[in-house]
């Protein structure tokens, strides 16, 4: 039995026992609490939670998942991994402890072969119930081990569902020396945990009290690459077949054999590892970035790359790694092999782009870790590891790596203090903890207040009875006029905002109140929220109400966002790999950001104006058909990582032209649209654009202000108020004004020369080398350049220091001659930064960049004393 055996046989079990197998999902997760997709239960979560009906009560899974907490400890392990597959099975509302335990036992001895009595289990050390079920099913008492809850009890976050667990272990036996001493809850490999059975049967609330809940789930989680070393009775994940031939495909790179020396073997198992989470989050056409998910593999393949040097591999490398991942893993996961070659593609380019950095950071390291050994330390200073990843960018993952095998510590808390000062302090993590807490309140507010049924995409307007009365985002019995609140319908035609489109704007009126929207909120699924304020009468729960969305604002939303599927289908016809990756959909203007590697210029706009615009005047039908979302994608419709799509969904259709799945509002055809204009089109992150763009009415709106603009500036020109003649204007007022700039800077060089020159005249002396210190007026960078030049060229031997006053301080340091003895350009820049702050960089001759301030001659003798 190999990995495609346990992988198959899990879910065809499970089958077996009425459990609906499921595709897996995406790693980049939809869910804004996380960034990756990190365990079988997460797609499902809007099920758990009960936001959405589930297709089945009993569920199945092979979930692709990606954990990023112990990226460091890859490789220097026996079964950490950054990829893995979390095989599961899954029960909402439907069977609870009992059936899990049952066919937990069955599956590892009846299917896996296990020896019974070699399974241990693990339970939460309050919840005797588990231990009870247990041994009804054959494990004896003395192998069922009770745990505290930070290993036994699972929670989803501070507040909401959360239960205890069991886990099951298998005792391997003694296979090193000490095994024979090892217990239960030891570090150790005798005994090993391969599956996780968690019983959710708890709410837990704001004081930290357990609610029990109305009906319990079950989550449970096995993986993959552990479940395989267990059965092919290898020492580590890294000897089984889902790994080993990646592994020697990098083997052969580096003409070294696995097994051989430490080093070496931990590293290809790093790289095999991180090459392997890279193609399967490439599939996704996730690039490399400097933010969030892109960032996150940026470091993956860097990390790799460099591992891959010290192994002795040169030249690009990875995409022959892919390769084999791609072939090995090809049959569960076919989109790996449809999109192979862009995969490798990409991994070529971030190679080709990182390879400077990294042979120039290898020779800065190496000079700092020489600094240490030569000071008589054991640490790399946090300062230079952050002068190695902010100045160099060479990360500090790879610096950690480096220093390992250098027997050198670093000093990660220094390091650490100088980046979150960087970030002024920012806590990514405690933003999620707070997304968390208010996505499960709003669940809660749903709960408490009522679902809305949309009817917005039939009719602008709907007959109601108020259900909720929010003021602060809490339920409150009645409002007042000048009340900003809150209104939650049992039925609604205003659109909450969501999927990058807007909420409505218009009016609610009951026979007391009228209630002016200024927005329209989907917190979480079905809960509608109304937000505005009441400027008539009075509003209760239970009052009836009529709903009149602002109809002309719903078409202007409508036209931009019909718009972005026509601009989406006009990219795609220049590079089919283009991703959305989100947008902000408002009246008659919308912003749309895309993957694309290259630049796209004044003609491409002007091409994909031209393509979109083909589309509005072909006034092709838009339609709308609700189907099941696998039907939707064997059509051809597109679906992107990122969004979250339920069992059924909508897909909009303009014919011959797009096919989206889409929840947004829409024309009847494409002419509906009038006229697009694109405004700009911008990098806003490494190999993704934004365009940004008008349509209808705010087209013309800004195709008016461009007219009144050319005429205005006609105007003060003197000359006809058309494009060429204002361009010809313009040109012929540059050239006056490039003459007179070229006269004033030829009067500033002059005057700068003469400073110059009464400044070396008079040079300060310290530590016997003649030294330049002065702060020049209205002088350009370079020739700021020139004048520390003018200085060598006089001088022959000392040290100029001079700054551009005004601005940002641009300095240089200048050492030259017989000086370098002396001093370094480096060593002063510093100091000078450390005192008065700014940054820069350079070598021990040369250093610029930005100095709050500069000493006088007096002064600086003290500093460099």
């Amino acid at each position: 039995m190999n990995s495609a055996d346990i992988r198959e046989g899990f879910l065809r079990f499970f089958e077996g026992h009425d459990h609906l197998r499921l595709p897996s999902a995406p790693l980049l997760s939809p869910d804004r609490t996380l960034l990756f997709t990190a365990a079988g239960m997460v797609p499902l979560k809007q099920y758990y939670l009960g936001e959405v009906t589930p297709p089945s009560p009993r569920m199945t899974s092979d979930q692709k998942c990606i954990r990023t907490n112990d990226i460091e400890r890859v490789g220097r392990t026996a079964r950490h991994h950054t990829f893995f597959e979390m095989l599961g099975n899954f029960s909402i509302g439907d069977y609870f402890k009992d059936d899990a335990i049952a066919m937990a036992l069955e599956f590892s001895t009846k299917v896996l072969g296990l020896p019974a009595d070699r399974i241990w289990v693990t339970i939460y050390k309050e919840d005797l119930q588990t231990a009870d079920i247990w041994q009804k099913v054959g494990i004896p008492r003395e192998r069922i081990v009770p745990m505290g809850a930070d290993d036994n009890f699972w929670t989803m976050g501070p507040v909401g569902p959360c239960g205890p667990c069991s886990e099951l272990y298998i005792d391997r036996g003694v296979r090193h020396p000490g095994d024979e001493k090892q217990q239960m809850g030891d570090d150790g490999d005798r005994f090993l945990e391969y599956w996780n059975l968690v019983f959710t049967q708890f709410d837990r609330q704001s004081d930290g009290s357990l609610k029990p809940l109305a009906r319990k789930n079950i989550d449970t989680g096995l993986g993959l690459e552990r479940m395989t070393s267990i059965i092919e009775d290898t020492d580590t994940d890294f000897e089984t077949d889902g790994f080993q031939p990646i592994i020697q495909t990098v083997a052969d790179l580096s003409h070294q054999e696995y097994g051989r020396d430490p080093r070496v073997t931990a590293r290809m198992k790093t790289i095999a590892d991180h090459v392997r989470a890279c193609t399967f989050l490439m599939a996704e056409n996730l690039l490399p970035s400097n933010e969030k998910q892109g960032y996150v593999l940026r470091r993956l393949l860097r990390r790799s790359q460099a591992l891959g040097r010290m192994i002795g591999i040169e030249g690009a490398f990875m995409g022959k790694v892919a390769d084999t991942v791609i072939d090995l893993m090809k049959g569960p996961f076919p989109e790996l092999l449809a999109e192979g070659e862009r995969i490798k593609r990409d991994m070529a380019v971030e190679e080709q782009r990182f390879d400077h950095t990294l042979r120039d950071g290898l020779v800065e390291f190496t000079k700092a870790v020489e600094v240490v050994r030569q000071g008589g330390s054991d640490t790399l200073p946090g300062k230079t590891a952050f002068y190695l990843h902010d100045t160099m960018g060479f990360p500090v993952e790879l610096t950690a790596d480096l220093l390992r095998d250098a027997g050198i510590k670093l000093d990660r808390e220094g390091f650490d203090a100088l980046l979150n000062g960087q970030r002024h302090g920012g806590s990514e993590s405690s933003g999620v903890e707070d997304v968390s807490r208010e996505r499960t309140g709003y669940i809660k507010l749903r709960g408490t207040v009522g679902t809305s049924h949309f009817v917005g995409y039939e009719s602008l307007s709907a007959e109601a009875v108020v259900t909720g009365v929010l003021k602060d985002g809490e339920p409150a019995g009645s409002a007042q006029v000048g009340d900003h609140i809150g209104l939650v319908l049992s039925s609604t035609s205003f659109y909450g905002e969501k999927g990058g489109q807007v909420g409505d704007t218009g009016i609610i009126t009951t026979p007391g109140a009228r209630f002016e929207v200024t927005d329209t909120k989907t917190p979480v699924e079905g809960l509608i929220i109304h937000e505005g304020v009441l400027v008539e009468g009075a509003i209760a729960a239970g009052d009836t109400a009529r709903a009149e969305v602002d109809p002309e604002r719903r078409k202007a939303i409508a036209r931009a966002h019909t718009a972005t599927h026509l601009l989406q289908a006009a990219l795609r016809s220049i590079d089919p790999t283009v991703q959305q990756k989100g947008s902000k959909v408002m009246p008659d203007e919308f912003h749309f950001d895309f993957s694309f590697r290259g630049s796209l210029d004044a003609d491409d706009r002007k091409a994909m104006e031209e393509k979109v615009m083909g589309f509005i005047m072909a006034n092709v039908p838009v339609r709308t058909d609700v189907m099941p979302i696998e039907e939707a994608r064997r059509t051809g419709a597109l679906a992107f990582f990122g969004e979250k799509y339920g069992e059924t969904v909508r897909v909009v259709a303009a014919d011959g032209i797009s096919k989206e799945l889409c929840g947004g509002t829409h024309v009847t055809a494409t002419g509906d649209i009038g006229f697009l204009h694109i405004r700009s089109i911008r990098s806003i992150g490494t190999d993704t654009k934004r365009i940004e763009a008008s349509v209808g009415l705010g087209a013309l709106r800004e195709f008016w202000a461009y007219q009144e603009g050319v005429e205005q500036t006609a105007g003060i020109l003197g000359c006809g108020p058309v494009p060429a003649e204002v361009m010809r204007a313009v040109q012929d007022l540059t050239d006056v004004v490039k003459e007179h700039d070229r006269r004033i800077e030829g009067l500033i060089a002059a005057a700068t020369d003469r400073h110059v020159r009464d400044l070396i005249a008079q040079p300060a002396t310290i530590k016997g080398q003649p030294v330049v210190v002065a702060t020049f007026e209205d002088l350009t960078t370079e020739a700021l350049r020139s004048a520390g030049d003018m200085a060598e060229q006089q001088l022959g031997n000392g040290v100029f220091i001079g700054m551009v006053a005004g601005g940002d301080g641009f300095s240089v340091v200048k050492v030259f001659g017989t000086a370098g003895a002396t001093f370094s350009a480096r060593a002063i820049f510093k100091t000078l930064t450390d005192k008065y702050g700014g940054k820069g960089g350079g070598n021990d001759r040369m250093c610029q960049g930005r100095i709050a301030s500069l000493p006088t001659a007096e002064e600086l003798e003290a500093l460099l004393g």
